[in-house]
């Protein structure tokens, strides 16, 4: 991990003092993150893919995203996707995406990129304190089904002219990709 952070300062150009305030703490995050993976992988997860870019039809439609890994688990039988989605923000955040449950569509958009009935989906957070833990979002198929419907009875709506009403909640939208599409930024 050491050897790839290097590799990375230096393909990305940052003189020495630009990594400083990360390579500080980069230490403890490392050696957290590795606790966790040594824990996880004594449950029998197995790493499959990582940074997996993919593309699933739905109707006419098109779901298009990057999974940041996909593990195969199990504890008897058939081996089930895991979806993982790391973070880096606080952890009590992570927690809150978790609960609330159909308004945080990460993880069950990811799990509709994915051809699977049975799969599982969690988000890691990697610490800055060396604590990185795992919060699995454990009805991520029906709230994947929930998304999915939204989507295509928006999509409906919109070929039969509906106008639709602008959504963006907090800081999510600073990183919306289709920022200047959406109204919220003309809202009073």
């Amino acid at each position: 991990m050491d050897n790839a952070a290097r590799a990375v300062t230096q393909q990305q150009g940052l003189a020495e003092g630009d990594f400083l305030p990360f390579a500080a703490g980069w230490p403890q995050v490392r050696d957290g993150y590795l606790r966790w993976l040594a824990q996880h992988e004594k449950t029998g997860a197995v790493f499959r893919q990582a940074e997996v870019q993919t593309r699933q039809p739905l109707g006419a439609l098109q779901l298009v995203g990057t999974i940041d890994r996909i593990d195969a688990v199990s504890s008897t039988g058939e081996p089930t996707p895991l979806v993982i989605d790391y973070k880096t923000e606080n952890d009590a955040v992570t927690k809150k995406r978790i609960g609330a449950g159909a308004e945080d569509t990460q993880l069950a958009f990811y799990a509709a990129l994915l051809s699977h009935d049975t799969l599982r989906a969690a988000y890691v957070n990697v610490g800055e304190r060396g604590e990185t833990q795992m919060h699995e979002q454990e009805a991520v198929v029906h709230l994947r089904d929930l998304l999915v419907e939204g989507i295509q009875h928006d999509f409906a709506r919109m070929a039969a002219g509906a106008p639709m009403p602008a959504l963006g909640e907090g800081s999510v939208c600073d990183y919306c990709a289709v920022r200047g599409l959406c109204r919220k930024d003309f809202w009073k």
